[in-house]
């Protein structure tokens, strides 16, 4: 199947995307979020001149950090290149209760998960190029693995993306958006339509 799915770079990436990719959660950003509504709570009264900033500065990172993911993703998919994976290598990263990523071929399944989290070293080869990565969460199987046809020594696991893909053999990408997203990406929704109310509510 992988076989007869390589075609060669550049590929269509759908603005599928970068939907997805602007309104997929993040639990790390989440967290940031939350330590943003304490702080400005905790200024309002005492320096309300600090609280517009706050809210600025976070939302800035924030939208920065998440368009340079989503320019990440692009050009992985437009350039790159089914690899071929040698050996994986996996170790035991503690105990969790997180929802996780699995790929196995272009199949993604995401679910929660409690039980020991795994870190995979895997190696593989793009062309006469080879590489590593590491896939945290379940143990690496099959998962379809792509290297930058540009830079052979940067990849990412299918199961990275926020959306299932699946590449044609016309060299276009078919983005769909995975069962559930729509109400995390209400709540990311919700999360940035908070900072940008307190943002205006302080400056005014």
């Amino acid at each position: 199947m992988l076989q007869s799915a390589r075609t060669v770079p550049p590929h269509r990436v759908p603005s599928t995307v970068v939907l997805a990719g602007a309104t997929a959660w993040n639990r790390r950003e989440a967290y940031w979020f939350l330590i943003a509504v304490i702080v400005p709570a905790a200024c309002w009264s005492r320096y309300p001149a600090l609280v517009p900033s706050v809210f600025a500065i976070v939302l800035l990172v924030a939208l920065t950090l998440r368009a340079r993911t989503i320019a990440r993703w692009m050009s992985m998919l437009r350039w790159g290149a089914i690899a071929d994976v040698e050996t994986v290598d996996t170790a035991l990263r503690g105990g969790r209760n997180l929802r996780l990523a699995h790929a196995t071929g272009w199949n993604v399944q995401r679910r929660w998960y409690t039980g020991v989290v795994t870190e995979s070293a895997v190696r593989y080869r793009a062309g006469e190029a080879r590489g590593h990565l590491f896939v945290r969460g379940l143990p690496f199987t099959t998962g379809v693995v792509l290297a930058h046809s540009k830079q052979p020594s940067s990849a990412m696991a299918i199961s990275d993306f926020p959306c299932d893909l699946q590449l044609d053999g016309t060299g276009r990408w078919a983005a769909s958006f995975p069962r559930g997203f729509w109400r995390q990406a209400l709540a990311t929704s919700a999360m940035y339509g908070y900072t940008i109310a307190g943002l205006t509510v302080s400056l005014g």
